[in-house]
């Protein structure tokens, strides 16, 4: 259609153009001459009315020079014939001039050159006539015309009589006579001549130019006739072409795609469908670049990848169809003003064409769709199956958790919940309550992501992590505000709900077994059934630190076993700290210090390490917890370094440190010996939630290591009145 629509708009144009060049040389071929045969004939026509008016200046000379001879002799007044002498005299010296200063102006037009020539040369005879007799008759007039004064003389003797200069003057009138009597038949039948070979060149330019303007006449008609045919085809043409455009309006109208040319400077065409404006919510396309078009709407990434294949597509020695195939554009994000201060999210997917014309790239043709409802339906696809998959982990992860445990560990992470829901309502303005509200909340994550990991629960531990990636993000910023957190609030919700569907499923996976074993407690064929056994008391702290070892170890290929002692004692104030404790010292105990089997061998060590867990009451109420490994122990210059690296203090800080102050480095927010973080450390929280508790506690801890052999924590707690008088006052 694009191509029909060129086409018929190039034979539109084709007949305006040759009747302009059929015109412009009309002009040239009849009337310019015309121009010219005007000018000359109008030359003409001044002189010979100038030749008219002036033909009797020579009587009139005449009869002023009789008069002042005749005044002279009657001594009468003879100012007046000289003044009329002197006119005369203008006048005819004037009309000579004039025909003598450029004979060859007047009549020397002729079809024939051989007339022409003619023509001129009798008209410079008779210009040369004129002029020599004009000379002479002047020559003669001149002491009269130039003469001033009185020519007379009055005396009371004689009366009036001439004086010398009267009597001069009369001498040379008498001869001015002799001379006009001689030249003035002279001028006037050369300026007869004259004027009558004017009149015939002027009949001959009058002839010559009737002839001219019929000719334009008839050249006229014939370009009026192919005027009206241009008209005719102009018309019809014209009708095809806007019947053309309207056919390309209608398809760019209607098409859903956003279609464009892009020209050599990649700029976009004066052409484009209707659906481009309202995929790109603009109206000014027209004349903008690619650019332009896509910079407030994608990354600079991806803005620079898509300049990059365009520019490959102009390159002629590029494959159209390898190019394409590897498009970068095919799904592209695009956020757009929706006008109340939020942003909507759009996929566009851009397909190019070349367009060629004679074998020659001159535009790509780019179709723009938008793929957002597909985009979307393929995301909620793979939503609903990792949803499924979820649910799926989450039911497996369930059924093989101790009820005990599992109950305990909900109980446990609601309350945690709870908690970080406070800390995010806590007002706050300064920098330092900022930071110590993210702390604060980074350890309750933590803790809640540990035992999610200790007891198996992946789906809780992911979104545990992504809240620590958060809350990571947040603690790198250099100044913290209160919007800042407000992200966090839709973590705190995806794990609340997250927590809440694996409560629901618990409480109807606990009706199921009640429903399950409700026939066996019927007595079978009537008869009474037997007492149940009262279940052995469980220990849920050993249990989840032997799942976090078994799952941890198997992860990083290393062999471990828990030997834990008396955390069946563990107080129940102190039961949810202590096993915060554990957890987080236990997986720091297989992350830092269980080295892999093969090492151990190689250090004369069991291929199976041991973390030891102890917990036992002490003298005057107290309780002492450890937790300690045959691992690698503690390195004193990995631990500066770390330290150095992360931050926490400078070089000359960590090179005065002393042994005990280094070893509580440990403690410290941020710190971490691992370089990368990932699901089980690195992130630098947990040792630092494990001092938090001691210390929320009012307890103590200690720190004792043996390079390559043993990592010993001593944790001290005071008795529970005294906790809770702490925390009463």
């Amino acid at each position: 259609m694009i191509k029909n629509v060129s086409t018929a708009w190039t034979r539109a144009q084709r007949g305006p153009v040759a009747f302009g060049v059929l015109v412009l040389l009309f002009a040239l071929a009849v009337l310019l001459p015309g121009f010219r045969l005007a000018g000359r004939l109008d030359d003409t026509a001044a002189a010979l009315r100038l030749v008219s008016e002036q033909r009797r200046q020579p009587d009139i000379v005449f009869g002023a020079l009789a008069s002042v001879r005749d005044r002279l002799e009657s001594f009468g007044y003879v100012e007046e014939p000289l003044g009329e002498l002197r006119a005369g005299v203008k006048e005819l010296d004037g009309l000579v001039g004039k025909l003598t200063a450029d004979p060859a102006a007047f009549g020397t037009f002729d079809a024939s050159p051989v007339r022409a020539v003619q023509s001129s040369a009798l008209l410079k005879v008779e210009m040369e006539t004129l002029s020599k007799s004009w000379a002479t008759y002047k020559e003669a007039l001149a002491p009269i015309i130039e003469f001033t004064g009185v020519p007379y003389a009055d005396s009371e003797s004689s009366g009036v009589q001439l004086n010398p200069a009267g009597r001069k003057l009369t001498v040379e009138a008498r001869k001015a006579l002799v001379a006009t009597r001689k030249e003035t038949p002279v001028l006037v039948a050369a300026t007869a001549r004259v004027a009558a070979t004017l009149e015939a060149d002027s009949a001959r330019l009058s002839t010559y130019l009737r002839f001219l303007m019929l000719a334009a006449l008839t050249g006229a008609i014939a370009l009026g006739v192919g005027l009206v045919y241009i008209a005719v085809a102009r018309r019809r043409e014209g009708a095809l072409l806007v019947n053309a455009q309207r056919q390309t309006a209608d398809i760019l109208g209607t098409v859903k795609e956003g279609l464009f040319l892009l020209d050599e400077k990649a700029r976009i065409g004066a052409t484009h469908s209707a659906s481009l404006e309202r995929l790109f919510k603009r109206s000014d396309l027209a004349g903008i670049s690619f650019e332009e078009l896509l910079k407030p709407l994608v990354p600079e990434k991806t803005l620079q990848t898509a300049q990059r294949f365009v520019e490959v597509l102009w390159s002629e020695r590029t494959r159209e169809n390898l190019v394409k195939s590897i498009n970068p554009l095919q799904e592209v994000e695009v956020s757009f003003d929706s006008g109340s201060g939020s942003q909507e999210t759009r996929w566009l997917e851009f397909d190019f064409h070349r367009v060629k014309n004679d074998s020659k790239l001159v535009n790509l043709l780019v179709s723009v769709s938008d793929v957002t409802p597909r985009v979307r339906l393929a995301r909620e696809l793979a939503e609903s199956r990792e949803k499924a998959q979820s649910q799926v982990d989450t039911l497996l992860g369930v059924l093989h958790v101790n009820a005990a445990q599992l109950r305990s560990f909900l109980s446990d992470s609601d309350a945690a919940m709870k908690m970080v829901n406070a800390m995010l309502r806590e007002p706050a303005r300064e920098e330092s309550a900022f930071r110590r509200k993210l702390d604060s909340i980074f350890r309750q994550i933590h803790s809640i992501k540990g035992e999610a990991a200790a007891l198996g629960l992946g789906t809780v531990e992911g979104r545990a992590h992504e809240f620590e990636d958060a809350l990571k993000e947040l603690r790198e910023r250099s100044a913290l505000s209160g919007g800042d957190f407000l992200p966090l609030v839709v973590k705190l919700d995806d794990l609340f709900t997250h927590l809440a569907s694996i409560s629901d499923l618990v409480s109807r996976l606990a009706q199921l077994n009640f429903v399950a074993t409700a026939p066996e407690a019927a007595a079978v064929g009537g008869a009474e059934a037997p007492a149940a056994v009262a279940p052995k008391p469980n220990d849920p702290i050993s249990e989840t630190l032997d799942q976090l070892v078994e799952r941890v170890a198997k992860d990083r290929g290393k062999s471990a076993r828990l030997a834990a002692d008396g955390l069946g004692t563990v107080p129940a104030d102190y039961r949810r700290a202590v096993k915060d404790i554990a957890v987080q010292a236990v997986r720091n105990a297989l992350v830092h210090g269980i080295e892999d089997p093969e090492f151990r061998k190689r250090s004369g060590k069991q291929a199976v390490g041991t973390i030891k867990v102890e917990f036992r009451a002490e003298g005057a109420g107290g309780y002492r917890l450890i937790i300690e490994d045959d691992g690698a122990g503690l390195n004193s210059r990995r631990i500066r370094e770390a330290a150095i690296a992360r931050g926490i203090v400078t070089s000359e800080e960590a090179a005065r440190l002393e042994p005990k102050q280094l070893l509580s480095l440990l403690f410290r927010p941020g710190f971490s010996t691992q370089d990368v973080a990932d699901e089980d450390a690195g992130r630098g929280v947990g040792m630092n939630v494990v001092a938090e508790l001691v210390k929320e506690m009012r307890g103590r801890i200690g720190i004792s290591s043996g390079e390559g052999r043993y990592t010993r924590f001593t944790i001290v707690l005071p008795a529970i009145a005294t906790v809770a008088a702490g925390a009463a006052a």
